[in-house]
């Protein structure tokens, strides 16, 4: 083979690699605006001088507040996060799933609602104040408003548009694993008093120092979720009681607008019950568990497909010679009780939803110790874990 043929060979093999995965539209996708594209409202001017800068530091001058809160989130560390590159083959060099969305090039580049391309620069910088902000367009940084008098003379050259505050500006990314979807068949999506969205839970509202002076508010950068325990706590309501051998516990999905817990295979949470025999040693055994299992699991099955199931197991304490029984109920949510399923084989809990378990404790129980754990992937130890809720019965 001559050495204009591989030549020719290696051009032709790196453009149709470039078009299908750089040029073509991300998988579900149309290319161009997206499926809500009509909420986008751009600026009304569509030329501006060029940008003094082009990297999130460059921000932090003006706003060291929101930097910090961005610096210290999980979206700066969205592709150099040591746990997301062990677990996701698609920064090993074995995919491109991953990358255009830990490490977002501006969203408003592919179109409004439709997934970002890859990063190939600053990838110590994550999801960065570009990612969202900068509309390539009208050469502006974009925020919802409103601009304050200075505003004219910011080196950002700041641009109003409503469709900051869209959630389909967090869809492209975070629907991947269908949260988005799960938000809209809950009560939190209907408009009205008790309406809330992903900027409500994970954007809230704070107050900082304006940069041309006083006090303004905005929303936090920190985007709070699964890393922060006290937002965690406030995921689930836990309630047990007991009587003789029988343990009746509830979990109850109550807090969060999508599914406990959320997110596609990583995420787990645990129900432990830990077994006090008076011999001075604690029995600790997982009853029950509810995640989205990875795509190669296939022997994965949920046993609850629709609301109202309920099915019965055994679960084996070695130590003890002894079974738990366990019986298991799907209790639909008041709101849209029927909902798409996206993952058949998931056993995690939508929102609003609740299981009761009725257990039966071995003969010689002395006290049992209920323990609801969040696991931020299935392999992660206890140590490591967050206790949602601990409670041991008899009082």
């Amino acid at each position: 083979m001559t050495t204009k043929l591989i030549g020719l060979l290696v051009l032709v093999g790196a453009s149709t690699f470039f078009v299908m995965h750089v040029m073509s539209p991300p998988d579900g996708t149309d290319g161009g605006p997206g499926a809500d594209a009509q909420e986008w409202e751009p600026p009304g001017r569509s030329y501006r001088d060029p940008l003094p800068f082009s990297k999130s530091e460059d921000c932090k001058g003006c706003h060291p507040d929101v930097w910090s809160e961005w610096y210290d989130s999980h979206h700066r560390i969205a592709y150099t996060n040591p746990e997301v590159q062990k677990l996701s083959t698609g920064f090993q060099g074995k995919g491109l799933d991953c990358l255009p969305c830990h490490l977002s090039r501006p969203m408003f580049e592919t179109g409004f609602g439709v997934r970002p391309l890859e990063r190939l620069t600053r990838r110590e910088d994550g999801v960065d104040c570009f990612t969202c902000h900068y509309w390539p367009e009208g050469n502006a940084m974009l925020t919802s408003g409103p601009l304050g008098g200075a505003a004219s003379q910011a080196p950002c050259q700041p641009a109003v548009t409503p469709s900051m505050a869209s959630l389909q500006l967090c869809a492209p990314c975070h629907n991947q694993h269908k949260v988005h979807e799960d938000w809209k068949e809950t009560r939190f999506a209907v408009k009205g008093d008790g309406f809330k969205d992903c900027n409500d839970c994970h954007m809230p509202t704070v107050e900082r120092p304006n940069a041309a002076g006083g006090i303004r508010r905005g929303r936090s950068h920190r985007f709070p979720a699964a890393h922060d325990p006290g937002v965690l706590r406030e995921a689930a309501a836990v309630t047990q009681s007991l009587s003789a051998r029988s343990l009746f516990v509830t979990v109850h999905n109550s807090g969060v607008g999508h599914n406990l817990p959320s997110d596609e295979r990583h995420r787990a949470v645990d129900l432990h019950l830990v077994l006090d025999t008076g011999d001075g040693r604690p029995y600790d055994v997982r009853i029950e568990r509810w995640r989205n299992p990875y795509r190669d699991e296939f022997e994965a099955v949920n046993p609850l497909p629709n609301p109202g199931d309920a099915y019965e197991k055994t679960v084996t304490v070695p130590e003890l010679l002894a079974d738990v029984g366990v019986r298991v109920k799907r209790v639909p949510a008041p709101h849209r009780p029927n909902r798409k399923v996206w993952y058949p084989a998931s056993t995690q809990i939508p929102a609003g939803e609740k299981r009761e378990l009725s257990i039966t404790l071995p003969d010689g129980v002395k006290a049992v110790t209920v323990r609801l754990w969040y696991r931020t992937n299935p392999f992660q130890p206890d140590k490591d874990a967050v206790l949602l809720h601990e409670k041991t019965l008899p009082e």
